[in-house]
């Protein structure tokens, strides 16, 4: 199962939320792609490919999704690797 987190996004007194999933290799590719020339693109694909529910003001105003895809980097809490010889 897909780790999935809410994310709450304060602007001013009102107040939005969206759940959102660990992305898939589809859209961290997609990401990967557009990220090279546009961050912002990138950052809207990265919220499109992970978007569960929510608010869709957070989808449409730029200042709101920033807000959000910043803070996804939680999904890759807890995640670690190592190497063994």
């Amino acid at each position: 199962m897909s780790k999935e987190v809410e994310i709450i996004v304060k602007d001013g007194d009102k107040e939005y939320s969206c759940k959102v999933h660990r992305p898939d290799i589809a859209t961290l590719s997609r990401v990967n792609k557009l990220s090279k020339t546009d961050e912002v693109l990138a950052a809207q694909e990265m919220l499109k490919g992970c978007w569960v529910s929510g608010d869709t003001e957070i989808q449409n105003d730029a200042y709101l999704m920033t807000a959000v895809v910043g803070k996804m980097s939680v999904l890759q809490e807890g995640v670690t690797a190592e190497l063994k010889n």
